[in-house]
């Protein structure tokens, strides 16, 4: 059983989750569209050895994908 932690984002097209974990010598970021009308098969992922380079890499595709309101 993997564990980690489940990142939300309020965006106006939908809530955005993303569930960061190690898996093995890798983390992993594993996002969803969380959508009226959206399957919940993710819709990015993003890998690294780095926790920290993989949550920053994944809030800025976040930002540039789903932006937050103005």
């Amino acid at each position: 059983m993997k564990t980690g932690r489940l990142l939300k984002f309020p965006r106006p097209d939908g809530d955005v989750h993303a569930y960061l974990y190690q898996d093995g010598d890798t983390v992993r970021a594993t996002v969803y569209l969380l959508a009226p009308g959206q399957q919940r098969a993710p819709v990015h992922e993003v890998r690294g050895s780095d926790s920290e380079q993989v949550e920053a890499e994944l809030r800025a595709w976040i930002d540039a994908h789903f932006p937050r309101p103005d």
